[in-house]
């Protein structure tokens, strides 16, 4: 069964780099404590699985997000595309918070296999190299997306480093 994709419209392709532009998305927000994501992943499993003011089980979306470069780190699922500000169930569990993400523009790369601190660090710096060759200013963290359950083996999973673009004068 395909799982619903956070929806972007593709503004450039270049190999493995993609410059996409996402509408506002709704998330549900957890402090996480490593790249495994297990604590926060739980709790976010847990408001999408009914665990929630109304009771109501909420499709799982891809991808999952890790905001990795700040103080603390943080788990997001993307609500599915129907759900609009105000209409999402309130968690239940005071860890679990309900953001808007704003429409933006993004450069992202994308890779196969497990998102390990290497893999990541290797392609961070790849698209911090293909921005700056590029001219292009970035807004905050770099972010991760991943797309694959963690019981998929690693040579099929697809992940990708996201950051919000800063606008440009045309």
């Amino acid at each position: 069964m395909a799982v619903q994709q956070a929806p972007y419209q593709l503004l450039e392709r270049d190999g493995s780099f993609e410059i996409r532009f996402y509408e506002p998305l709704i998330l549900a927000v957890s402090p996480e404590t490593d790249l495994g994501g297990s604590s926060g992943f739980g709790r976010l499993f847990n408001f999408i699985s009914g665990q929630n003011r109304d009771r109501k089980k909420i499709a799982m979306t891809a991808p999952v997000l890790n905001d990795f470069d700040q103080p603390q780190m943080t788990i997001a699922f993307v609500m599915p595309h129907d759900y609009q500000t105000g209409t999402v169930p309130q968690p239940e569990d005071p860890s679990v918070r309900i953001r808007e993400l704003p429409a933006r523009r993004v450069a992202a790369i994308v890779f196969k296999g497990n998102a390990t601190p290497l893999a990541i660090a290797r392609q961070r710096a790849a698209l911090l190299e293909w921005l700056e060759q590029r001219h292009l200013e970035t807004i905050g963290p770099i972010e991760l997306a991943r797309y694959n359950p963690p019981f998929i083996p690693g040579i099929f999973k697809r992940n990708e480093l996201w950051v919000e673009l800063k606008a440009t004068a045309d």
